[in-house]
């Protein structure tokens, strides 16, 4: 699959990207995330992404997906986190 970056540029999907992102907003709350949260986390990003069927998507999509997964597993401080890092300039 092939993501959508919001400059335009075009690039593969790489899920440890999403994990990183997801563990350094854990961090900045101090609620690190074991392995296996983080193993879940993209497990399900994936999931719905393939459920999705798409060969191409944005990267805004990627990113609500994510913040619905934190949501969903009640990992709200993080998504917090998750999405205030994102609208950092």
């Amino acid at each position: 699959m092939e993501i959508i970056k919001k400059s335009g540029r075009v690039e593969e999907f790489n899920p440890s990207k999403v994990k990183n992102s997801v563990f350094y907003a854990s961090e900045e709350v101090k609620e690190p995330l074991t392995d296996s949260d983080l193993k879940l986390i993209e497990k399900e990003v994936i999931d719905i992404l393939k459920h999705l069927g798409r060969e191409k998507t944005s990267a805004y999509e990627v990113f609500a997906i994510v913040l619905n997964v934190l949501k969903k597993l009640e990992f709200n401080r993080i998504g917090r986190s998750y999405l205030e890092g994102s609208i950092k300039f």
